[in-house]
């Protein structure tokens, strides 16, 4: 008979899934906080989360640009958490140009959490960035959120939905599929 310590998990874990995270300072950053929160509180009994975290200015470093750029290549959720809604840095093009071809084929989305005073009935130069590199890279878009009174993110996830880009693919689905119960045992 095994002992406890001898016995190895019957079911194999469960792929990660990886989210990086760009942000501007300390309030931009908290933004960044609160959705990986939302994230967590909702998914917590179905998925496994691993976060990367980088600040925008570090991108200025060509060592800490490659290795954000092979995160974010590889990322299923990329969050973008800035107050500026002009057209982006060259910096923050330039990286963004590093990786996106690397990223073909692979299922992911592009949160914008960029700051927005009001809702607009046009994007703002941003918005349209972060739309043409979600096409090129071929990501589903999830777009800024309209303010709240409290200024806080929505709550859940149908009080998001009428931001999503409609032409999201994936998004979508998760509103209209129930999460699967996590499999064990040998009948997987």
């Amino acid at each position: 008979m095994n002992s406890p310590s001898e016995m190895t998990e019957v079911s194999p874990r469960n792929e990660a899934c990886t989210v990086l995270v760009l942000y501007e300072d300390a309030a931009t950053r908290q933004r960044g906080l609160a959705a990986c929160d939302f994230l967590v509180q909702y998914f917590w009994a179905e998925v496994e989360f691993e976060f990367h975290w980088w600040r925008t200015d570090f991108l200025a470093d060509t060592s800490l640009a490659a290795a954000a750029a092979e995160k974010a290549a590889q990322a299923n959720l990329i969050f973008l958490c800035s107050s500026v809604t002009e057209e982006p840095s060259a910096t923050l093009k330039a990286w963004f140009d590093s990786w996106i071809e690397s990223r073909r084929e692979r299922e992911g989305m592009l949160v914008n959490l960029i700051t927005s005073d009001a809702p607009r009935p046009h994007p703002h130069a941003g918005e349209l960035f972060l739309l043409d590199i979600s096409r090129r890279a071929e990501l589903d878009y999830l777009g800024t959120f309209p303010p709240t009174s409290t200024g806080t993110l929505p709550t859940s996830l149908p009080e998001a939905e009428p931001r999503v880009n409609p032409l999201s693919s994936v998004y979508p689905g998760l509103m209209r599929e129930s999460p699967r119960p996590p499999h064990f045992g040998i009948n997987d």
